[in-house]
């Protein structure tokens, strides 16, 4: 990739619209079109999303804890109005819910995955 072509991508990665993009990379929309219709540079764009992605995740996944926390010290304050405890009682049962549903399929699926490797 062409140093223009690596500072549209990082604007990609910045810029919420694609004009906005390109006049951050000093392009032209056209321009950024074209970079996009190239297929090593569409997988250039991937990759370096897919990464954004993976670090915002990991982000989230980090939050996780301390959010339950505040939570729970919501539900377990009897000073706290019922309403306020009964919204974190519920928000702290549907998170968990949704947690266990999804830790379940990842579970079927890394079984489903070996099934299939030894079977070759």
């Amino acid at each position: 990739m062409t140093q223009k072509q690596q500072k549209a991508l990082l604007a990609l990665l910045a810029h919420p619209t694609k004009e906005k993009a390109a006049a951050a990379a000093g392009i032209t929309s056209k321009t950024l079109r074209g970079y996009l219709s190239d297929p090593e540079f569409q997988a250039e764009y991937r990759k370096a999303f897919a990464g954004l992605v993976e670090d915002a995740t990991r982000q989230a996944q980090q939050a996780i804890a301390p959010a339950l926390s505040t939570l729970r010290e919501v539900v377990e304050d009897s000073g706290e109005s019922p309403q306020f405890r009964i919204s974190a009682a519920r928000s702290i049962l549907e998170y968990s819910l949704k947690l266990t549903e999804q830790n379940d399929i990842l579970n079927k699926l890394q079984e489903l995955e070996k099934a299939v490797d030894r079977r070759g």
